[in-house]
């Protein structure tokens, strides 16, 4: 069997890559135009025979069809990604991004039969739910989400959706909640990267007081990223997971302002920890927190990594990228 994982070099698919060639008897073709993915996430991957890297563009329909011509499965994680700063900044090229990469891969699907479609959305498409912890059903009562990302997140879902209906497109739609771990980088600027590299990153560098948005109050289910991977591969294939979708997170919820205590902690920080409050972005969201009795259920998966290891092995890495990048 062989697999296209659209997005391989990244964050979360380099680890779905790791996991893919130990666990399975499956070639694997990765995709990335490297605009958030790094060649150093996959390095180490790159002599093994079972793996193919190819620079083909998902942004040109032509190349998408090549790109998943011949392959079984689909994982679909390429997105214009980042931080609540960039959704923010650049909320028409995310959308226009994301639409067209969406269209381009899943028409691409179609054509090729693939076997399954494993469809990567995002926790963004509830961000205006009233429902904790919230379900997958709880979608059908949420508003539509704000952000542009959010929006082309829940596009990509109903692609998957009305291709199945129209033209028997098998698919499975994976929902990462706060995806945190090694190969997350920081960003320059606060909130153009996700939280913990951007927290983490300026702990290591001394910085005092610590530059938080908001209150700090704002809560979220840290999930860590190979317990996601290892969800991925669970359903890959899995006749339980076909035309189906899944909530991935954890049911620990914690606040901003005690995730910065503990990254303090892990990054050797001695002296007390001082906040200093910049000004919250218009659509941060409140609260996150997942149901994921559903995967548990179907598929027996649930998050295993604790939080204070999770953060443990992400400040290891961070201190070997701090001391890279300086």
């Amino acid at each position: 069997m062989k697999a296209l994982v659209a997005g391989g070099a990244g964050f979360i698919g380099s680890h779905l890559v790791d996991l893919l060639l130990t666990k399975k008897n499956i070639e694997i073709k990765i995709v990335d135009n490297f605009t958030k993915g790094k060649m150093e996430n996959i390095r180490h991957n790159l002599r093994h025979p079972n793996l193919e890297l190819t620079d083909l563009d998902l942004m040109d329909r032509h190349s998408a069809k090549e790109a998943i011509r011949g392959v079984d499965f689909v994982f679909f994680l390429a997105a214009s990604i980042g931080g609540i700063g960039f959704f923010h900044k650049h909320p028409a090229s995310i959308l226009d991004t994301n639409a067209i990469l969406t269209s381009n891969v899943v028409n691409a699907a179609v054509e090729a039969n693939v076997k399954r479609l494993v469809y990567i959305s995002s926790s963004m498409v509830f961000e205006r739910t009233n429902e904790f912890p919230t379900p997958e059903e709880a979608l059908e009562q949420t508003p539509a989400p704000i952000t542009s990302y959010g929006f082309s997140k829940l596009i990509g879902e109903y692609y998957c959706k009305a291709y199945s209906e129209e033209y028997g497109l098998k698919y499975t739609i994976l929902r990462p909640f706060n995806a945190y771990g090694p190969r997350e980088y920081p960003g320059k600027e606060v909130g153009e990267a996700h939280v913990i590299p951007d927290l983490a990153l300026k702990i290591l560098k001394g910085a005092c007081p610590l530059p938080i948005l908001g209150n700090g109050d704002q809560t979220r289910s840290f999930t860590y990223v190979s317990d996601i991977a290892e969800a991925m591969c669970i359903a890959l294939g899995n006749k339980n997971a076909e035309n189906q979708d899944f909530n991935i997170g954890s049911a620990r919820e914690t606040s901003i302002k005690e995730l910065a205590v503990k990254l303090w902690g892990i990054c050797g920080r001695k002296e007390p920890i001082r906040f200093k409050h910049l000004p919250s972005y218009e659509f941060d969201v409140k609260r996150r927190l997942p149901n994921a009795l559903k995967v548990k259920s179907l598929l027996g998966w649930e998050a295993k990594t604790p939080l204070d290891k999770g953060l443990k092995e992400t400040v290891r890495w961070l201190k070997c990228y701090a001391l890279k990048s300086s």
